[in-house]
């Protein structure tokens, strides 16, 4: 049996491993479209075991200013974490399974049931993001997340806060990882 791994044991930023070098102009706007906010993507995506992930700056709405170094900074950050610890966001991912196996969200959305570890991922959008937020207005401007789409739970998808160096909460919410099931706590 498995024991239970609560968010802040696990998936921690190694702080004396240097962070990759990113500079603000290896990321491109992407056109506006549908989005009432401007985005900017590097111009590379990253590995993980779970598929790979854009990394996107989102402005808050009429914020129209380029990304600053504090973003540049996050998403740096963001790459090193998702790079070490992949598995433990595929961890994250497939306990978010077994969780939505317990009642009948894979039926109603058409997922399989009995999915692995190493299968769930075909079940996940490629729409997978690294992502920092500004909001200018707000009394704390930067927001850090990883955010995946479960084909079982496109509605709320799954929204990994980062903050020092580790995922500290899902959808806004503390949760544990026991014997391989997503809890919320």
């Amino acid at each position: 049996m498995r024991p239970v791994r609560r968010v802040a044991e696990l998936g921690s930023l190694d702080r004396n491993t240097p962070a990759r070098r990113m500079t603000a102009e290896e990321f491109q706007k992407q056109p506006r479209g549908p989005y009432a906010f401007d985005r900017w993507n590097w111009h590379k995506r990253v590995a993980t075991p779970l598929g790979d992930f854009t990394v996107e700056f989102q402005m808050g709405i009429g914020d129209t200013y380029p990304p600053d170094d504090e973003m540049v900074r996050r998403s740096s950050e963001l790459v090193q974490y998702a790079e070490g610890h992949g598995d433990y966001i595929l961890d994250i991912v497939f306990g978010y399974y077994l969780l939505a196996s317990e009642s009948d969200w894979l039926d109603m959305a058409g997922v399989p049931r009995g999915l692995t570890r190493q299968t769930v991922s075909s079940q996940v959008r490629d729409d997978r993001m690294l992502v920092v937020s500004r909001h200018l207005e707000w009394d704390e401007p930067y927001d850090s997340a990883i955010h995946v789409v479960p084909l079982w739970d496109e509605e709320h998808a799954l929204s990994l806060e980062f903050r020092d160096g580790r995922v500290v909460s899902a959808n806004d919410s503390p949760f544990t990882i026991e014997n391989g099931m997503f809890r919320c706590q």
